[in-house]
């Protein structure tokens, strides 16, 4: 990558993983207008719910690619990031569903604070306990006296 974009989004960091998060987002959101062109609102959770299982596994390697320093094995990354998706996708689910009836917003709005919700909660349980990214990221460096 370019080094001024490692920078200010250095491999780890929040916003590094919200641009990869923004990208699968959008395919997920998509996906979730095609199911919609065929199926009616009363449909909302198996929607929701396959839409989130089936943008998951392109989501583990953008992440594992472009967010996170890692070296951990693929065969361990997997079954790790399964589980975690599937929490993901059974609780952001059910908070889609209470916020359906709770609030009066649009139904495309919930969809977004919903996955702003469940991303923060993806972002560091991948950066701990999955990809167990280490490295203490920032958004940018001043340079000291003895670098310049």
């Amino acid at each position: 990558m370019f080094p001024l974009f490692n920078r200010f989004f250095s491999k780890g960091s929040l916003q590094r993983f919200g641009l990869a998060g923004g990208f699968n987002t959008l395919l997920f959101l998509i996906l979730i207008e095609i199911f919609y062109a065929f199926l009616d609102e009363s449909y909302a959770p198996f929607i929701w719910a396959a839409s989130w299982i089936l943008t998951s596994y392109v989501a583990h390697y953008i992440h594992r690619w472009f967010t996170f320093d890692t070296t951990e094995p693929v065969q361990k990354t997997i079954p790790l990031v399964a589980i975690l998706y599937i929490i993901g996708m059974l609780g952001s689910t059910w908070t889609y569903v209470e916020f359906l009836g709770i609030l009066t917003i649009d139904i495309r709005l919930i969809a977004l604070l919903n996955v702003l919700l469940w991303g923060a909660f993806t972002w560091l349980s991948m950066r701990i306990l999955i990809f167990k990214h280490s490295k203490v990221t920032t958004l940018h460096t001043i340079p000291t006296m003895q670098e310049e």
